[in-house]
């Protein structure tokens, strides 16, 4: 493969996008595009997913960004970007953690310039993920309970200063981590919901801690996640700003989402499922383009402490990417190519993902199995080493 792969100048969002062209060729006929990342917490596999988003907004003329996360956290950063007065790293604080870092501030500070210079066609943010709790709610039950029912707010405080914790540290990783203190934050959840209802006329309180009951139990620990669930929401809001007329949209996220997968095999967790970029592809053919960005080893320390991704897992797909080219390229799986690397690319293969139980001891068991390569990504901008991304 290394003689298809187009060596890439930078990582560095700042720079000239010159060394993407041919992948803005690739791109010509598409109107989703996956940006697909193995981990966030790797700075230049989120700076090239920022270069990737400048040259789909300046060149391609997308002109909305699409996460994985709650509507309403989302739509904060939206209106920073239109124009908004709140300050950028608060408009970031109700985002998923892997989310809000400098790296990602860069990126809306970059949207906000971009949409100053385009009034009249500006780049739009959109979560895909339903409202749910924040830290806001559990301070606005608390102070509820101290106003009308004072001696039950010891009570109510053990359970929630006790799971609020997720909000930072999930609770599947604090389980991981050796950090969980033993009761499940959903049967504290609950109970706490459970106190608020047995309160004369709870109104918005109520609502809150059942907000509260529902993030905890429908997580990965409280054994509630349904992807196909979430897989058809995110379809059904993707193809509705299609619909609308909102032009071409990126959507960046992790690969088990955004890889044309009929089966994600992965690593833990999770029972195998079908991606939402395989239902794009099913639905929009060519229209739906899937780009992996791959990396081959280094610090991920800033999500994950103290840890250093090492050298790929021998035999694994990162470590033929990682051996495919130059430091960082771009590869086009779409190509023609010699029948040996048609061989090679059928699979499955291994393809690592850094999610937040990861553990570099424990490497070879991060691997989630693939497909054919050329089917679950259409290309592949591979960027060597890398450094961890840094929270705010």
């Amino acid at each position: 493969m290394a003689e298809h792969a187009r060596e890439l100048r930078t990582t560095d969002p700042a720079e000239a996008l010159t060394d993407l062209n041919p992948l803005r060729d690739l791109l010509a006929d598409a109107v989703i595009v996956g940006v697909g990342e193995p981990t966030r917490a790797a700075h230049e596999v989120v700076t090239q997913g920022h270069r990737v988003l400048r040259l789909l907004v300046e060149d391609l003329g997308f002109r909305v960004l699409a996460i994985q996360d709650d509507e309403t956290a989302v739509e904060r950063v939206n209106a920073y970007i239109r124009g908004g007065e709140e300050d950028a790293r608060a408009a970031l604080s109700d985002l998923w953690t892997p989310w809000r870092t400098e790296e990602l501030l860069a990126v809306i500070e970059w949207a906000r310039a971009f949409n100053r210079r385009h009034p009249s066609d500006p780049l739009r943010m959109v979560g895909l993920d339903p409202p749910s709790a924040r830290v806001s709610d559990y301070r606005a039950v608390i102070e509820h309970v101290a106003g009308v029912r004072p001696d039950r707010l010891h009570d109510l405080r053990y359970h929630y200063d006790t799971i609020v914790t997720a909000h930072e540290v999930p609770e599947h990783v604090q389980h991981a981590r050796g950090s969980h203190p033993g009761r499940p934050f959903a049967d504290h959840a609950r109970d706490a919901y459970d106190l608020v209802a047995a309160l004369p006329d709870p109104g918005a309180a109520l609502e809150k801690a059942r907000l509260i009951l529902d993030w905890h139990a429908g997580g990965f620990a409280g054994g509630g996640f349904d992807y196909g669930v979430t897989r058809r929401r995110s379809i059904a809001t993707l193809t509705s700003l299609l619909r609308d007329g909102a032009t071409k949209i990126a959507y960046w996220e992790g690969i088990s989402f955004t890889a044309n997968a009929a089966r994600v095999i992965p690593a833990a967790l999770l029972e195998p499922f079908q991606s939402v970029g395989n239902e794009l592809r099913e639905r929009l053919g060519g229209g739906y383009f899937s780009l992996l960005i791959a990396f081959a080893r280094g610090d991920v320390s800033g999500l994950h402490p103290g840890q250093r991704a090492p050298d790929p897992m021998s035999g694994s797909a990162d470590a033929m990417l990682a051996a495919a080219g130059p430091d960082r390229y771009l590869l086009d799986l779409r190509a023609p190519r010699p029948e040996p690397v048609n061989d090679w690319l059928r699979g499955p293969h291994k393809l690592r993902v850094i999610g937040g139980i990861y553990d570099a001891e424990a490497d070879p068991e991060h691997y989630l199995t693939t497909g054919r390569l050329d089917e679950w990504f259409d290309a592949v901008l591979q960027v060597g080493a890398v450094t961890p991304t840094t929270l705010l």
